[in-house]
């Protein structure tokens, strides 16, 4: 029984992030509560991860420096830095608790998300049938930070997740795995009536996050097998479900759109003869109509990002200093304000950390995806679970990267130690293999 409420204290951060408990001076979620109670007894229990000081120290230095330059405050530097410490921390003690077993956690979330996605499930066919507490999660679960999102075919699926594109983050390692599974047949991680769940609710989010998931484990699958036959026909598959979902979800074609006329087109910088200060503005908020706001908030940040790093680029300007930076280089003046969202995280996690630790963190996060990656062996010695987990993981930490500015938001911190300890434990592997 202690087992299983301590499993759930775990998974709680990583599913359920709907209820905010208080706002000020930071969002504090319900699911924090299990971390607070764990961590006391992981850090009596389990030893201290002493690598994790060269992650940790760099940024207090940095932090530090850049408070007594001004470019951030303490206030701002702390409420990050001790957020990303105990979450550092806490989930290195997770994977000890779990005894390094990878697989064994990776188990549990994908049986968590198959439970996330039946209710996924059950709220698209509640919304069908006009049972409203089936659909809107609020009537049963205690959920602060949650939306009812109308599209796709009725509802755009998002089950306990606060909007379709965290589903789409947090879900797309358990896509990878039951897409895999479905086209070899195979039950290794889960059963394929789970699979088919999982998919179908993944696709019903019609969330562009999951969207792009989808093409990014069509194109990590058939690399992985290294035959050109096999990518070349992923290729053209990806271009065909783009243009399926670029012209039957209009979430999707409003978002693709927007992101074309702003970094393609550079429709806000772009330069008229002739034209007024007003009649640009006028362009602008037209254009501004026909998009998603979601699009002008990720260029605006893409925009502010890259200011501070020309201007700071080394070390950035310290965790949580991007709201600084927010506020010397937003484009949103030229559209009245009306876009003042995301203002701290960036959007993005690439463009936070490259806005608030430069060089240094955009470098760190590239080669950590590289060093840890595990692909699959040509040779067919070894088990498949440790390339499809290293895979599915990848998808996730992609996603997050591109288009999830929090740090810790949904218990990321736990993928990423299961994406390096995957690693070690096939090298781990591989050496006993060549023992043999």
């Amino acid at each position: 029984m202690i087992g299983f409420l301590i499993d759930v204290g775990i998974f709680l951060n990583l599913f359920y992030t709907g209820y905010v408990l208080a706002k000020s001076p930071f969002e504090f979620y319900l699911s924090y509560v299990p971390i607070l109670i764990l961590l006391p007894v992981f850090i009596i229990k389990y030893k201290f991860y002493t690598p994790t000081l060269y992650i940790l120290l760099p940024l207090l230095l940095i932090g530090v420096y850049n408070v007594a330059i001004d470019n951030n405050t303490m206030s701002r530097f702390l409420k990050i830095y001790i957020n990303i410490a105990v979450n550092l921390v806490f989930y290195q003690y997770v994977i000890q608790y779990y005894n390094y077993d990878i697989k064994a956690i990776f188990k549990k979330y994908l049986f968590v998300s198959f439970l996330a996605c039946s209710i996924g499930i059950i709220q698209l066919i509640s919304f069908w049938i006009g049972f409203e507490p089936g659909y809107d999660m609020r009537y049963i679960f205690p959920l602060t930070k949650w939306g009812l999102n109308f599209g796709g075919l009725g509802v755009r699926i998002n089950s306990l997740f606060s909007e379709p594109s965290s589903l789409g983050i947090a879900i797309a390692p358990a896509f990878l795995i039951s897409f895999y599974q479905l086209i070899t047949r195979t039950n290794e991680f889960l059963s394929l009536k789970r699979c088919i769940i999982i998919i179908i609710c993944y696709s019903l989010s019609f969330s562009s996050l999951a969207f792009l998931g989808v093409f990014l484990t069509i194109i990590f699958i058939t690399l992985n097998f290294g035959a050109i036959r096999y990518f070349l026909f992923a290729i053209p598959l990806s271009v065909f479900l783009f243009f399926v979902a670029y012209n039957n979800a209009t979430e999707f074609k409003v978002r693709v759109d927007g992101m074309r006329e702003l970094f393609v087109e550079d429709i806000l910088q772009e330069v008229k003869k002739g034209e007024t200060k007003r009649a640009k503005i006028d362009r602008i908020q037209n254009f501004l109509s026909r998009v998603h706001g979601s699009s002008f908030v990720f260029y605006n940040n893409y925009y502010i990002a890259k200011q501070n790093f020309i201007k700071n680029p080394l070390f950035g300007t310290g965790l949580g200093s991007h709201e600084f930076a927010y506020d010397k280089y937003s484009l949103n003046s030229l559209i009245g304000g009306i876009y003042e969202f995301n203002t701290g995280d960036a959007n993005s996690l690439f463009l936070r950390t490259t806005s608030e630790v430069g060089l240094f963190g955009a470098v760190f996060l590239i080669l950590f995806i590289f060093k840890y990656f595990v692909s699959h062996d040509m040779s067919g010695r070894e088990d498949n679970e440790y390339w499809l987990m290293s895979n599915g993981l990848l998808v996730l930490i992609l996603l997050t990267y591109l288009r999830q500015g929090n740090y810790t938001y949904n218990g990321f911190f736990l993928y990423g130690w299961m994406y390096f300890y995957n690693s070690f434990n096939y090298k781990n592997y591989t050496e006993t293999l060549v023992t043999k």
